[in-house]
């Protein structure tokens, strides 16, 4: 009972730590057997300590303190190429989808499939006029999410992302 306990204080510690984290890689990282981990991880959901949200191949873990609203969001940024392409829109917004995928070296079908998910998710929004422009839909939410949950990404783009955000912060702040 007392190694149920810590083995389940261990998993919500982590995905406190890393919220929208998948079951793999909490496997991963706590080395626990599929069996194990798959049976407190229900256990936890029924109590209400975590929720779990399906984002299409994953199952992603969230403790109750993340607001629902963020599900989407931390979904999107746990993926590489979707964080790549809301990091480049939040510094560039208006960027089309040519911009984004020659910025990004990304092949136009591959920018065309996440701009796609990324619309249908409601993280960006796509504007149409002489050209499409492309848009995050909350702006500083995703900024906040980034900010607050930086340690857990460990991506030197979002690192340099929010180095180059904050600075421009500063900076209008001062010009003010």
């Amino acid at each position: 009972m007392h190694q149920d306990i810590e083995v389940r204080r261990s998993i919500y510690n982590l995905i406190a730590e890393v919220p929208g984290i998948h079951f793999r890689e909490l496997q991963r990282k706590l080395g626990l057997e599929v069996g194990t981990l798959d049976y407190h991880l229900n256990r936890m959901e029924k109590e209400g300590l975590i929720y779990a949200v399906k984002d299409r191949y994953y199952k992603r873990y969230y403790t109750k303190e993340v607001d629902a609203r963020d599900f989407e969001l931390m979904a999107v940024l746990r993926q590489e190429k979707p964080r790549r392409i809301v990091l480049h829109l939040l510094l560039n917004p208006g960027s089309t989808h040519a911009e984004i995928g020659k910025e990004l070296n990304l092949a136009l079908s591959t920018t065309t499939f996440y701009l796609d998910m990324l619309c249908r998710k409601g993280v960006v929004n796509a504007v149409r006029g002489e050209k499409v422009q492309y848009f995050v839909s909350e702006s500083e939410r995703a900024v906040n999410a980034l900010i607050r949950y930086r340690q857990s990404f460990l991506d030197k783009l979002v690192d340099r992302f929010l180095e180059v955000w904050l600075e421009s912060t500063a900076s209008q702040t001062e010009n003010l």
